[in-house]
């Protein structure tokens, strides 16, 4: 593929801060009829003056912390004039570096664990912005066939920090995992719910090599990010070598049609006319920072070093923190006496993939078993009572059903005559048998699958059925 840059603008609602960022309005609006989240500062009624709210500030300025970014003595609010229906005032208040502007955060970076390769990687992060978000147009059906044009300031003056990185995102992958991770983390300081509908909002920019930057705007997942970062790059590789020339512009991602489609012609920020707020005095960063300190020890990178801190693995450590619940149970269990590894394997892969195949959501706290009943398994598997693979496939799917359920009570009779069993299931499965004997692989697995069923609710080792099939199948072909 031809070289390309990737440069992301992240923007992302500080949906947890409680208010808005000038007014005393919720900014969690979800669920609210339209237009009963506002009021004169946010609908941008003449005579209403915006006074920034502190929750905001210090959920921005630990996510500039968490950055390492470097953060100004003082915050500089900005009017970006653009003209929309869903922006009242004709302007947003946002922050712009350079003109007397000054953005909550420059020249920081970002740390991101990529499970993929197993390694962290970096970005730069060329700056921070904490702005209002705009108001919802929304349309009875299409944009094209509505006859009308329904506005929804329910959203209008949201608290949002702006995240643009430099344009050394490696690929669209790593964009994703990029976005991923910047969300986790800002989850975790109590900043942003990233699960809630239109939470975040997602801009890429990419250039092919020597070409004219192009932005797909108001990518709406992290899914959705690295698919339109694929086809835009494939569409400009393609156009540059047909001889065509890549323009300069705005495109939207289409994501039922899988492309990237015109928007307009690429804005310059001149057309902004950006200019400090005078309505807004400068605010002081220095009591910011005292009280956002403390929230930036809670940070993704620092969650995971503390599961590996227990010897548990980097790649599970990853598994256990992307999902809350799973990772405050593993530090209460651990802390009840369970076994760190056993107790990270079982939370972090089976426990999770068993409530996900059952359709559970996993990020509910009522999905998960108590601290005590996970000691107690742990135990069983560290003292020999059980092995891991009995758990696994005996217990655990019990609990996954029912996270409440009296452990006692399920825990399984231990199996005996297992070489019956296992004879019988050899002499009623002559195919399985005949189709492992001629080199399929997966006939074995068939096999011990069949001896599980015939033994359900009895605990059985599927590695010991394995290895007790593999000695009959060779005893009977007079293999050593």
């Amino acid at each position: 593929m031809t070289q390309f840059k990737i440069g992301l603008e992240i923007h992302v609602q500080l949906t947890d801060a409680g208010t808005k960022l000038f007014c005393d309005c919720k900014s969690n609006y979800r669920g609210m009829r339209p237009n009963t989240n506002v009021c004169p500062v946010c609908l941008g009624l003449p005579g209403a003056l915006p006074v920034p709210k502190r929750r905001p500030l210090v959920l921005a300025t630990a996510a500039a912390l968490a950055m390492d970014c470097e953060v100004p003595d003082f915050l500089v609010f900005t009017r970006k004039h653009y003209f929309y229906p869903d922006l009242p005032k004709n302007y947003q208040i946002t922050q712009y570096q350079g003109g007397g502007g000054a953005p909550i955060c420059l020249r920081g970076r970002l740390r991101y664990y990529v499970p993929d390769a197993d390694e962290w990687r970096e970005v730069r992060i060329r700056r921070i912005n904490i702005e209002e978000d705009p108001g919802r147009t929304e349309y009875d059906g299409s944009i094209y066939s509505s006859e009308y044009a329904y506005v929804d300031y329910n959203r209008s003056g949201v608290p949002l920090i702006e995240v643009v990185t430099e344009p050394e995102v490696r690929g669209p992958r790593d964009a994703r995992r990029l976005v991923e991770y910047l969300l986790l983390t800002l989850y975790y300081i109590g900043a942003t719910d990233p699960r809630l509908e239109g939470s975040f909002r997602i801009d890429a920019n990419i250039s092919v090599a020597g070409g004219e930057r192009v932005e797909v705007k108001n990518i709406g997942s992290t899914l959705d990010l690295e698919k339109a970062l694929f086809y835009e790059a494939f569409r400009q590789e393609k156009l540059v070598s047909q001889g065509g020339e890549v323009r300069r512009e705005t495109r939207g991602w289409d994501p039922v049609r899988k492309v990237t489609k015109p928007l307009r012609g690429k804005e310059t920020e001149e057309e902004y006319l950006y200019f400090p707020d005078p309505d807004i005095p400068p605010v002081s960063t220095k009591p910011l920072i005292r009280e956002a300190l403390p929230l930036t020890l809670l940070t993704s990178d620092k969650q995971m070093a503390k599961v590996e801190g227990y010897g548990v693995s980097r790649r599970t450590a990853w598994s256990l923190i992307t999902v809350r619940p799973a990772l405050t149970l593993f530090l209460s269990s651990v802390l009840e006496g369970a076994e760190p590894q056993i107790t990270a394997r079982m939370l972090a892969i089976d426990l999770k993939g068993l409530l996900r195949k059952l359709g559970k959501d996993v990020h509910s706290w009522s999905s998960w078993p108590p601290p005590s009943t996970i000691r107690v398994i742990s135990e069983m598997v560290k003292e020999g009572v059980y092995t891991y693979d009995e758990v696994k496939y005996n217990i655990l799917p019990r609990l996954a059903e029912d996270p409440n359920t009296n452990i006692n009570v399920i825990m399984p009779r231990r199996a005996s005559n297992i070489e019956e069993t296992i004879s019988a299931v050899l002499s009623r499965e002559k195919k399985a048998v005949a189709d492992f004997l001629s080199g399929k692989e997966k006939a074995l697995d068939y096999l011990v699958g069949a001896v599980l069923k015939a033994r359900r609710g009895e605990a059985v080792d599927p590695k010991s059925v394995r290895e007790l099939i593999l000695k009959v199948l060779a005893s009977t072909t007079g293999d050593p």
